[in-house]
């Protein structure tokens, strides 16, 4: 094990063929490319000691993530910018890391808002009067599918903090609290838009995670 020294904040961008990988493929990739770049990352405690890095909130697969967050923990101080400009050169092609900088030893990693962009195909048949009659219901309850075949019921409207349609595409800031937070296509869905029109075809993108006290 080796004790945390520093703990660095990455933004970073997730596009292109990239997106089609799992979070589990994801944190493979960074951790090859943190070792490749010979940083000096921390480790766990254990018979098989794992790097101490660690994304606040997993972007589900086919997502674009424009502005994704990860800590990592150096096991010695390193300038923010050396970190960031080493890390960059280990990574693939639709993974750029947008900012590095050091945080509190221990920061908060507990999203509060996720903000989300749904481009939408041209003859979409969602408006603004959809939008307010969606904000307007004091609950909105989905089929929420597992991976096992099993589904639940999941009342999503106390999730949705903010909702806009503009430019061709929907907007929506989304809470992210220990109850749970919506699924981006599930509002979609409430409102009315159809997966063989609407949005299929389109890429859903992730415009930021907000983490409350140290972004």
């Amino acid at each position: 094990m080796s004790q945390v020294r520093q703990n660095v904040r990455i933004r970073f961008k997730k596009e292109g063929d990239v997106r089609f990988i799992s979070h589990h493929d994801l944190m493979r990739v960074f951790e090859r490319a943190l070792r490749r770049a010979s940083l000096p990352v921390a480790t766990s405690k254990g018979h098989n000691p794992r790097p101490r890095f660690s994304f606040p909130a997993a972007l589900s697969v086919g997502y674009v993530g424009l502005n994704e967050v990860a800590d990592v923990g150096l096991a010695r101080w390193l300038a923010p910018v050396d970190f960031r400009r080493r890390l960059q050169g280990e990574l693939p092609d639709g993974i750029t890391v947008l900012s590095a900088r050091t945080t509190p030893a221990n920061p908060n990693r507990q999203p509060d808002e996720l903000s989300y962009r749904i481009p939408l195909l041209a003859g979409h048949a969602l408006s603004p009067e959809c939008i307010n009659a969606f904000l307007a219901r004091s609950q909105v309850v989905v089929t929420r599918h597992r991976g096992n075949g099993r589904s639940k019921q999941v009342e999503i409207r106390q999730f949705v903090k903010a909702l806009r349609l503009t430019g061709g595409a929907v907007h929506m800031l989304l809470a992210c609290t220990n109850r749970g937070t919506a699924r981006p296509e599930e509002v979609l869905e409430a409102l009315g838009a159809r997966q063989d029109r609407d949005y299929l075809f389109s890429s859903i993108e992730r415009t930021h995670v907000n983490l409350p006290s140290s972004n």
